[in-house]
């Protein structure tokens, strides 16, 4: 997926249920750095395609690079993803250089998704 971001005019807050899935994604992966950036993140942009991804701004400690080398599935050390597949719903928190960066709610280029609940 090519994402195509549409900035908000300004920082929004996560909705409940953005807020809810991505607290129990980033407790998934059992870090607490990840933990205190999803509890400070707002939303900074929208997909364009329609889908329910959002990019994020987020506070708190990065997550070290032997820790995101560790999560990661390639071995990357400034990269790397926690994901569930919800019902037809990849739900994937991104992190880059140790932040929280994107909360990927995808089903399909342009397909609405309701946010699932994973918890």
């Amino acid at each position: 997926m090519g994402t195509q971001w549409k900035d908000l005019p300004a920082p929004r807050a996560m909705t409940p249920a953005e807020r809810a899935v991505l607290r129990a994604l980033v407790g998934r992966a059992g870090v607490e750095a990840l933990t205190a950036q999803a509890a400070t993140a707002r939303v900074t942009a929208v997909c364009a395609c329609g889908c329910a991804s959002v990019r994020l701004a987020c506070e708190g400690p990065a997550v070290p690079r032997e820790t995101v080398k560790a999560l990661s599935d390639s071995g990357r050390d400034d990269y790397c993803a926690v994901q569930v597949r919800a019902g037809d719903v990849d739900v994937v928190a991104h992190v880059v250089h140790g932040i929280l960066v994107e909360l990927e709610l995808f089903a399909g280029e342009g397909v609405k998704v309701e946010i699932p609940n994973i918890g």
